[in-house]
């Protein structure tokens, strides 16, 4: 009796320690030591895929413990939504992403991109203030000094908008920092620190405060990225979450991990840092996995909700505004024949239909005037999806068109031209300086970074452009505005306007009697090969 006793006892007791270990010694997936898990988006203009990136994180939470959420700047301006509600519903969205619109998101962080700031007046710094103080979530603002008002404080402030922040993660202590690019200033703004310098002085004190983990959340190109990673040596952040580009990259420089996602959440970089000990210098191990969305997954319904809601008071607005039907949104304003394609992978690397289909109109609307050529920029075509052959609606129009886009005549030089070209084809990475064309063509070579045989299309054929010809070339009013970005075409200015004192019609209205003009018929618009990429050789008929 006494051995069975002592027996039950032992068993009891074993059962109740391995019960203890169960608790204390094993360590859930989700509560690993050692590993952070990342989802990185950037440049989100839309909230479609919005639900489904909730749905991801959820899952990953499930199995992989807290997961941080960086948001690598652009996603207050542009968009049709954006021009009634100035970013005020990427903020409510965006509040929702842990399921808690109301609380505190200890693990999203964003940057500022330049269209943070296409609100760039004085009188607009109380709009961007809104925005920040209606966010629960943390901006990163490190190399951006706001201006002070006449009380000497600063016009853009909060306790959510900081130089830096380390947040503990599955156990880690996890130091964060952004970097944006000085592309578009505004009038509350004093001035950008050097982006470079700045992330490595941070980078240095964050480790100083015991981060074991350092991630720089950044909004400037993929050049001046590597550059920066490869200029601070042991002082480069171990991480860059990057934006600005729309589609995804991922680059390695000096073992340091840099990664981008595409435009719209059209994927998300799922990043898993790993730290393991005897590893020299014990830097940090990492793996990269981009997930397509919003692909198979289902969506987050109380996302889908939130976003459907938005659209639709939208809709319902904007239709009250033109006193026109609920649903003018679905307005036909023509008829296509084919796919048009503007999905920005595609038309800020190639000549697309849809971009054929815009210049040639560009180019019409000044042929009474005898305009030889047009160039439009890219980055001003901002659907990123393609039509389908069917209706185009006035959705489809109203969100091409995120910008006015006034025409205007200029005269330009051969050689100018060809330095439009080259700077059109430099950093051949989906960039909105990418132009799509009329009138004229040229072959743009990638492996040499060249854009070569540029020739007017004439009715006998391609005529060589030389350096000395006069050229009448229609573009829009961005390219030549000295006072903003002009995506870095700054051979060009107002002073080339051939007729200064007329009015500038603008594109979309022109596109739309376009459309109505074609309305039965319906359009088929083609590509010419007017770009012909050598590495593509079906582009190229016009040069055969």
């Amino acid at each position: 009796m006494k051995q069975l006793t002592a027996a039950l006892t032992l068993t009891l007791a074993r059962t109740l320690a391995l019960t203890a270990c169960l608790a204390a010694c094993t360590t859930p997936l989700q509560q690993a030591p050692d590993r952070v898990t990342l989802i990185v988006v950037n440049d989100t203009y839309r909230t479609d895929n919005f639900a489904t990136l909730r749905s991801l994180r959820t899952e990953l939470e499930k199995s992989e413990g807290d997961v941080l959420v960086l948001h690598a700047g652009d996603f207050l301006f542009p968009s049709l939504l954006s021009q009634r509600y100035d970013g005020k519903q990427m903020i409510d969205v965006m509040n929702l992403l842990d399921g808690d619109a109301d609380a505190h998101d200890p693990h999203l962080f964003v940057t500022f991109g330049n269209h943070e700031f296409e609100k760039d007046k004085l009188k607009h710094a109380p709009l961007l203030q809104s925005r920040i103080t209606e966010s629960q979530f943390d901006w990163l603002g490190s190399n951006i000094i706001f201006k002070n008002d006449s009380a000497g404080q600063k016009l853009i402030q909060g306790r959510n908008l900081v130089e830096s922040r380390i947040v503990t993660v599955n156990g880690i202590k996890v130091g964060l920092l952004g970097a944006t690019t000085d592309l578009k200033g505004a009038d509350y703004i004093d001035r950008f620190l050097p982006p470079a310098e700045t992330v490595g002085r941070i980078t240095r004190d964050l480790r100083a405060q015991g981060a074991r983990l350092v991630i720089a959340v950044t909004h400037q190109t993929l050049a001046d990225d590597k550059a920066m990673l490869e200029s601070l040596g042991e002082n480069a952040p171990d991480f860059v979450a990057g934006g600005h580009e729309h589609e995804r990259k991922h680059e390695i420089i000096n073992g340091r991990h840099l990664v981008k996602a595409d435009a719209d959440a059209a994927s998300a970089a799922v990043v898993r840092i790993s730290f393991q000990q005897g590893l020299q210098q014990n830097r940090p191990q990492t793996q990269v996995e981009y997930v397509s969305l919003p692909g198979d997954r289902a969506a987050s319904p109380a996302m889908r909700h939130r976003t459907s809601q938005w659209n639709q008071r939208f809709a319902r607005e904007y239709c009250a505004d033109l006193q026109a039907p609920p649903d003018c949104m679905q307005e036909v304003r023509g008829r296509t024949n084919v796919e048009l394609v503007a999905e920005e992978l595609t038309i800020r690397r190639f000549e697309t239909n849809l971009g054929n289909l815009l210049a040639d109109t560009a180019r019409a609307t000044y042929a009474a005037e005898g305009a030889q050529i047009a160039f439009l920029n890219s980055g001003g075509m901002r659907l990123n999806y393609n039509i389908p052959p069917g209706d185009i609606t006035r959705l489809h129009i109203d969100t091409l068109f995120a910008f006015p886009t006034r025409l205007a005549l200029i005269r330009i030089t051969g050689k100018q031209l060809q330095e439009i070209a080259t700077h059109a084809i430099t950093d051949w990475t989906g960039n909105g300086r990418w132009l799509q064309i009329s009138g004229f063509a040229f072959k743009h070579n990638p492996d040499k970074g060249t854009a070569e045989k540029l020739s007017l299309i004439t009715p006998q054929g391609l005529r060589p452009v030389r350096a000395d010809d006069v050229l009448l070339a229609v573009t829009n009013d961005y390219l030549l505005n000295r006072q903003g970005d002009q995506d870095g075409y700054h051979m060009l200015g107002d002073e080339m306007v051939v007729n200064p004192a007329r009015t500038r019609p603008d594109l979309k209205d022109e596109l739309n009697r376009r459309l109505q003009r074609d309305l039965k018929t319906g359009i088929a618009p083609v590509v010419e090969g007017r770009i012909c990429n050598v590495q593509q050789t079906a582009d190229c008929t016009l040069f055969r």
